[in-house]
């Protein structure tokens, strides 16, 4: 297996072919007919500045198989390091322009650092978002973007969660404040989307409201074992909760990508990168 994951890593700088898995989830809503088409809603996360093929094909092609209404990015498309390139992010969002859909990028830890440190980044975030706003990509940092389909309003957050609680080696303990402060309440009509990155804290996005959540992050555990799941974090934490796929409480849900691409440890064993859809199916 790491022998295949270096093999991979080798076909990835030259920019040919791998595998890549995919997974759909069905997320339902009474705030859509169940007479109207399923918004289909394609989730990218933790990139990474990873290359798919030449000119990030592999996942054009994956979208265009998916036929997706709407592109969502829950953070982490680059990588947050001083003089880091983002020419392979940007190469996707460039395919992604070419097609008819809306385009919302969240900001995960490695996109925020460089937005608070401009001090040791320089203009490395400016340099980045300015090429996806041209591209038409909006971009929330603690904003709201409304998307309406069909009958059903669509309010998308960005949640940027303060740097803190991305740090090594623990879990700050968190009480949902900075959400209401950043975000306010979401109104009870419509459906809302939070772009939140970092999946621990999943119980206080469902009670602020989200009725989906789109994370990262914890790249699925980067090692897996069979009937146990993730094995450790990037922050070093044994066994997460949420380490990928679909979670649900009390009614409001929760998908996880194992993400698209590696950082600091760059391996995975038993973890493949997966790209995931969604569909949001009316039950009203």
């Amino acid at each position: 297996m790491i022998c295949r994951q270096f093999a991979n890593r080798m076909l990835q700088k030259e920019g040919i072919m791998e595998h890549l898995e995919t997974r759909v989830y069905e997320i339902p809503t009474d705030k859509l007919k169940k007479e109207e088409r399923p918004l289909r809603i394609l989730l990218l996360a933790d990139l990474h500045n990873r290359l798919w093929g030449a000119g990030q094909q592999q996942l054009l092609d994956a979208v265009d198989r998916f036929s997706a209404d709407m592109v969502l990015c829950a953070g982490d498309m680059v990588l947050g390091r001083k003089h880091a390139g983002m020419e392979q992010a940007v190469r996707l969002f460039e395919g992604l322009s070419k097609r008819e859909l809306t385009v919302i990028a969240g900001n995960g830890n490695h996109e925020s650092r460089m937005r608070q440190r401009p001090e040791h980044y320089g203009t490395q975030y400016g340099s980045y978002t300015k090429q996806l706003k041209n591209l038409g990509v909006q971009i929330p940092v603690n904003e709201t973007c409304r998307a309406d389909y069909c009958s059903m309003p669509i309010y998308i957050h960005g949640y940027e969660m303060p740097l803190e609680y991305y740090k090594k080696f623990w879990v700050k303990p968190y009480n949902g404040k900075d959400l209401y402060q950043k975000l306010g309440r979401p109104k009870e009509k419509g459906f809302h989307i939070l772009l939140a990155h970092n999946p621990v804290y999943f119980r206080h996005y469902a009670r602020w409201g989200a009725d989906l959540t789109l994370a990262g992050h914890l790249h699925g555990g980067i090692i897996r074992l069979p009937g146990i799941g993730g094995v450790i974090t990037p922050q070093v934490r044994l066994f997460p909760r949420y380490d990928r796929g679909l979670y649900e409480k009390h009614g409001k849900y929760m998908v996880v990508s194992p993400g698209l691409g590696e950082h600091t440890i760059s391996f995975r064993i038993c973890n493949p990168p997966w790209l995931i859809g969604i569909l949001i199916k009316g039950t009203g």
